[in-house]
């Protein structure tokens, strides 16, 4: 429904089937950053991905998860961004 500028959004029930694609955007040297609703979803997506920097299945130089989601970016960051 929204989304940061120049990110990528990919569904965490999909991730799995496209950690190359992450893998490619971050060139084996960029963080990936995980970032849903809430800070759930993104927590599952930071367990997936971290697996795959452990099992040296990817180019994946490191990942992050944004706790409390979208909904702290609106109360911390930028409170002109859109809730859903």
């Amino acid at each position: 429904m929204c989304s940061l500028n120049d990110s990528i959004n990919i569904p965490v029930e999909h991730l799995r089937e496209q950690l190359d694609k992450v893998g490619r955007l971050s060139r084996g040297q960029l963080p990936v950053y995980c970032l849903c609703r809430r800070g759930v979803a993104s927590a599952e997506a930071t367990r997936i991905i971290k697996e795959c920097i452990d099992d040296g299945s990817g180019r994946i130089h490191s990942v992050y998860n944004i706790h409390g989601g979208l909904q702290a970016w609106v109360e911390n960051v930028d409170d002109s961004f859109p809730q859903y």
